[in-house]
């Protein structure tokens, strides 16, 4: 018997699930936290538990698996060949998380992945090449992710506070959660990405209740987002986009309103979830792992 495990893992959580040889789905099990560049300590606690608790529930043998983790922080740290050492299963792949959102929204077909959560990567699959654009984290980049637009509302706050820009509804929201400077700033000395990116809900909702510092925000965001894709086409405009993540499908549909040439959106096949599982059966298949 073979079971294929796929695990996504990102500054919210991480999500796991198992597949069997017949096609037939186990029941996903979640886990916290697991970017494995800013918390590798902590990405390893939260992967091992969650992988421990599926196997308890599948009562699966170990030579039986063929695991991957899409996880993010794995394309620019060296954890992952750590974590890979660390975890006791053969046949067990650490991918970046974009390479399971493209699976999962396209398998092996051609098209272009904005994967955008707590943070943000785009992608370009095309004959099987793959090329990035961002992802770097949330001190450098990540733009338009939920804690990038987080971190903008706190700044764009503070503006406010100072006299440099106009008040609004998101300033106003932003003080009537912190009420003083001192708490503002301890929020952000002891925050994770996820932490910034709990404000992203609000920033989305008030720019459609007419914001307008909430709009300036996403407008900064999503004018980034559709850079990357333009660059990612390469002059060939039908190459379809897809977008995942908790945040990507709505700003995909708010930069593809007047954007000419158009986008050719289409909706992804799967999640990343999905693409993890994808990329187990199709690398046990290429390595002639599979029953």
């Amino acid at each position: 018997m073979t079971l294929y495990i796929g695990l996504d893992g990102g500054g919210t959580g991480c999500r796991a699930r198992a597949a069997r040889a017949d096609g037939s789905l186990g029941a996903i099990f979640e886990g916290g936290s697991a970017n494995i560049h800013s918390d590798p300590t902590g990405a390893e606690q939260q992967i091992s538990d969650v992988l421990a608790r599926l196997l308890a529930a599948e009562d699966y043998a170990d030579t039986d698996l063929h695991i991957v983790l899409g996880l993010a922080g794995a394309s620019e740290s060296g954890a992952a060949a750590r974590l890979s050492a660390a975890l006791p299963y053969p046949n067990l792949t650490v991918l970046g998380d974009i390479d399971i959102s493209l699976s999962g929204a396209f398998e092996d077909a051609d098209g272009i992945v904005m994967a955008v959560g707590t943070g943000s990567v785009l992608a370009r699959q095309v004959g099987g090449q793959m090329q990035r654009v961002g992802g770097y984290g949330f001190a450098l980049g990540d733009e338009a992710g939920g804690a990038w637009l987080g971190r903008r509302a706190l700044s764009a706050a503070l503006h406010v506070r100072d006299g440099l820009v106009p008040d609004a509804p998101l300033a106003k929201a932003v003080w009537a959660r912190f009420k003083t400077v001192p708490a503002l700033l301890a929020f952000t000395s002891a925050s994770r990405p996820a932490d910034f990116a709990s404000l992203a809900p609000q920033i989305v909702a008030l720019d459609k209740a007419g914001c307008a510092l909430s709009r300036r925000i996403l407008d900064e965001g999503c004018a980034y987002l559709l850079k990357a894709i333009r660059h990612l086409q390469a002059g060939n405009a039908e190459l379809p986009v897809a977008a995942t993540g908790g945040l990507g499908p709505v700003l995909l549909d708010r930069i593809a309103q007047g954007t000419s040439p158009p986008l050719h959106i289409t909706p992804p096949k799967g999640t990343a979830l999905d693409g993890a599982l994808w990329r187990a059966r199709h690398l046990a298949k290429t390595k002639g792992l599979t029953e």
